[in-house]
């Protein structure tokens, strides 16, 4: 079996992380009171707390217009509303594989269940439209092969036709389709590829293996014509589950490497953002919301980056396209700005300005708002230098002491050594200083107050 990875999206080191303000955002009205210092029961004493703060509530989210529950048109029936429940944001991806005659299936773990779903295709970065003439999806067997689970393969329409076309820097919503959705699955979308260029748009560090035949393979129930190991994503840009009538919604981690996973256990969904999706599960129905991911590798709250982890707009410039658009987004979770500081080091005001900007702008989109502090990068050797760490500070007081948010989530504390606290604690450490292991990403999700979702 071969495998393909793309230039460096499985290893990752020096000021690539992002660790600064996570950002949530909701539309519904009210916010509950957090206690600082309290750790949520079951949780781990890390000494991290999360803050509620008084905050005017921002207008409600956005609701997408649907058909009434109960009617159908032709065999597909609609719900009434979404909910999302998985995405990775689009990257520019150059050199890619040849995709022309092949078939992709591509796993993803939903965060949250659901009575049918619908698959979201992106062709954001494409110079000219691409085609897909077959679209499926099914249960996997498991996180790691390519073999479905008998009877759960469905194809996937678009406008009732089983090919679509995505145009040149567009997406494509795919039409309702009655297979339920259940947290913990794991869910393969197969996609047929007639031709593609090199360079596409996809996901470049997907911590998860997806696959590759050569033919017309969609639907398949066995592995065998899957030969070939990916490890991005490619075209798959979101999973949406039918919402039930005590849906909450959808929080959106908007952020870097460390959102993204970096390090964290491969094919075994233990990023952050799958370690907060599995406490909120255990909540009562009526608490319960999806979690997405859109972390980048690299990214950067100010600047573009293309010499990291595929290209990676500034979270400012893609906040509309992959926090305020998601599907029935409550909250949205921006941790970001280590690497601005490990990279050009603007001055603090400047980048609190821009943290600040994506807390304007998602209040305006009806989005609730939380910061959170960026994580300690401290070593011997090569990390942050004196002048860099005082920046760090200096923004991670404002994201504590700031009006601008309803909640703070305070992850340098989380993960700091008490004895060092510019530096992560070596339990937490993956071996670069930079970002957490599997036991740091889940040491961030435990310092999470789940009160602030109410």
């Amino acid at each position: 079996m071969t495998e393909f990875v793309p230039g460096r999206a499985r290893t990752m080191s020096g000021p690539m992380a992002l660790g600064a303000a996570l950002v949530l955002v909701a539309g519904t009205a009210g916010v509950a009171q957090a206690v600082p210092g309290q750790v949520p029961h079951g949780a781990r004493d890390t000494g991290a707390f999360s803050s509620t703060r008084a905050f005017a509530a921002p207008t409600q989210a956005r609701n997408v217009p649907s058909i009434p529950a109960g009617t159908t048109r032709g065999s597909t029936p609609w719900t009434t509303s979404w909910t999302g429940a998985w995405t990775a944001s689009p990257q520019r991806l150059v050199d890619s594989p040849d995709f022309s005659g092949t078939t992709l299936r591509l796993l993803m773990h939903p965060t949250i269940g659901g009575s049918g779903l619908r698959i979201r295709l992106a062709n954001t970065f494409g110079d000219e439209q691409q085609t897909f003439t077959a679209v499926n999806v099914a249960v996997a067997v498991s996180a790691s092969t390519a073999e479905l689970v008998p009877g759960t393969s469905r194809p996937v329409l678009f406008g009732k036709r089983a090919t679509t076309t995505v145009a040149a820097g567009g997406k494509t919503v795919s039409d309702p389709l009655d297979l339920p959705v259940r947290y913990g699955q794991t869910l393969a979308v197969d996609l047929t590829v007639p031709s593609a260029p090199r360079t596409v748009t996809g996901h470049a560090s997907a911590n998860q293996v997806s696959f590759l035949a050569r033919g017309e393979h969609a639907g398949e129930e066995t592995a065998e014509a899957f030969d070939t190991q990916l490890s991005s994503w490619y075209w798959l840009n979101g999973l949406d589950v039918g919402r039930t009538a005590s849906g909450r919604g959808s929080i959106v981690a908007l952020g870097d490497s460390i959102t993204d996973g970096a390090y964290a256990t491969w094919n075994g969904n233990r990023r952050w953002t799958d370690d907060l999706a599995e406490r909120l599960q255990k909540l009562p129905a009526q608490r319960r919301h999806g979690v997405l991911n859109a972390g980048i590798g690299g990214n950067q709250v100010l600047r573009y980056r293309g010499d990291c982890c595929g290209t990676s707009e500034s979270a400012l410039a893609r906040l509309d396209r992959d926090v305020l658009a998601q599907t029935d987004a409550r909250w949205a979770v921006v941790v970001d700005g280590i690497n601005d500081i490990g990279g050009a080091n603007p001055e603090p005001e400047e980048l609190i300005e821009g943290l600040r900007q994506i807390a304007v702008q998602s209040h305006d989109a009806g989005l609730k708002v939380a910061l959170a502090t960026i994580t300690p990068y401290g070593c011997d050797s090569g990390c942050f230098d004196p002048a860099r760490e005082r920046n760090r500070q200096t923004v991670n007081e404002w994201i504590r002491t700031t009006d601008q948010a309803q909640a703070v989530l305070d992850f340098d504390r989380a993960l700091r050594d008490p004895k060092a606290t510019d530096h992560l604690l070596p339990t937490y450490d993956s071996g670069d200083h930079l970002h957490p292991n599997t036991d740091g990403y889940q040491a961030m999700a435990d310092s999470i107050d789940l009160r602030i979702f109410r």
